[in-house]
C-alpha cells in the first residue's frame, strides 16, 4: 500500500458524503445553473452549451451527473423548461430575478 497525500479537504465520492453535504451541493448546483440561464436571457442556452460551461472534463462522470441531476430538479420544480435543445427559465423565475430576488 502506498502513501496518498491528502492535503486540504478530503475528496470523497458523492455516495460517501453525508446527506447534508449532498443536499447543499445539489442546491448550489441548481442555483448556479439557474443563475447562468437567467444571466443569458433573452439569449437561450442549449443543453450542450450549459453542460460544457459546467463540466470541464467530458470524462468526469461525477460533474456530468451533477449537472444533469440539477437540471432535472429545476425542470421537475417548474423553474426551467426544455424546448427541443434549448433551456428556458420560466417567466415567474425571470420576473423574480428582475424584481431583485436572490437566486443563490
Amino acid at each position: 500500500m502506498h502513501h496518498q497525500d491528502r492535503s486540504g479537504d478530503e475528496i470523497r465520492p458523492p455516495w460517501h458524503r453525508s446527506a447534508i453535504e449532498r443536499e447543499s451541493s445539489y442546491e448550489e448546483d441548481q442555483a448556479s445553473l439557474l443563475s447562468d440561464l437567467i444571466d443569458e436571457y433573452p439569449a437561450l442556452m442549449t443543453f450542450d452549451e450549459a453542460r460544457i460551461a459546467r463540466v470541464r472534463d467530458r470524462e468526469d462522470w461525477g460533474d456530468s451527473d451533477a449537472f444533469e441531476i440539477a437540471l432535472r430538479g429545476l425542470m421537475w420544480g417548474g423553474m426551467v423548461r426544455r424546448q427541443g435543445d434549448l433551456l428556458v427559465p420560466v417567466r415567474p423565475v425571470r420576473l423574480m430575478a428582475e424584481l431583485g430576488f436572490s437566486i443563490g
